[in-house]
């Protein structure tokens, strides 16, 4: 393989989610690059029309038609093509967010999503994003479908030296966290407010064991208390289980 490949995806990793963008220094020290070599290769996909440069400061970001592409890639990947119409469903069941969120390796992402709420406060998260682990009831669900082993290892490879971009509740140690893992693999869900963001709350249960993917119902805490989350477990269950059959068909 030759050097330009890895270099490239090294620079498109290094701009997802950053909102303010990157200087050409900054994406050079971090790839361990020289300028000019970042440059040739930021220029390569300005042209493109994959990364984008701002006129006034310079900095660099994803550029729109890179987002258009792994949008409309991702809503039709077959399992969350396949997910679509549970989704459809348990939206307007429950009038808030559903999503649903799949293993990809080391890490759990949401592929897919429907929005239920048409008016009043909203939670509408982009998909495409990978969940936190300890810190989104999507995670707790999946590591609890896990030997304690392997949730033990992901959750030490992702750390906690980033909790200052989380909300203010959920597990800040290792103890806590498997702690947490365990409830959730007692109960068959997960629930969590204020965890991944101040005032959102959030219902997942596993589809599978082990997990095909993660179902998930989110909403604003003022409107999805727990007590409101305990009523809909058996709706998002029965969801996962007819998503699960849906895979499966898919599958065979």
């Amino acid at each position: 393989m030759t050097s330009v490949l890895p270099r490239t995806m090294g620079v498109l990793s290094l701009l997802v989610g950053r909102a303010d963008g990157l200087t050409l220094g900054e994406i050079a020290a971090k790839l361990d690059i020289p300028k000019s070599a970042a440059h040739r290769t930021l220029a390569d996909l300005i042209d493109l029309g994959l990364v984008a440069q701002e006129r006034l400061q310079g900095r660099y970001h994803l550029g729109l038609r890179f987002i258009s592409l792994a949008l409309t890639q991702l809503e039709n990947i077959p399992p969350a093509a396949v997910a679509g119409p549970v989704l459809d469903r348990l939206a307007k069941a429950t009038g808030e967010l559903a999503r649903f969120g799949l293993p990809d390796g080391d890490r759990i992402v949401w592929v897919a999503k429907r929005q239920g709420s048409h008016g009043g406060l909203r939670f509408d998260s982009d998909s495409g994003g990978a969940a936190k682990l300890i810190r989104t009831s999507t995670g707790l669900a999946w590591l609890s479908t896990m030997p304690e082993g392997r949730a033990r290892a992901l959750i030490e490879s992702e750390g906690f030296d980033d909790l200052e971009n989380y909300g203010p509740e959920g597990p800040s140690t290792l103890e806590e966290a498997l702690a947490g893992v365990s409830v959730v693999r007692e109960s068959g869900f997960s629930f969590t407010d204020s965890t991944w963001e101040l005032g959102i709350a959030a219902l997942a249960v596993p589809v599978g064991h082990p997990a095909l993917g993660v179902l998930v119902v989110a909403g604003p805490s003022v409107r999805l208390p727990r007590e409101r989350a305990l009523e809909l477990v058996p709706v998002v269950r029965a969801a996962a289980e007819e998503l699960e059959r849906a895979v499966v068909a898919w599958s065979n």
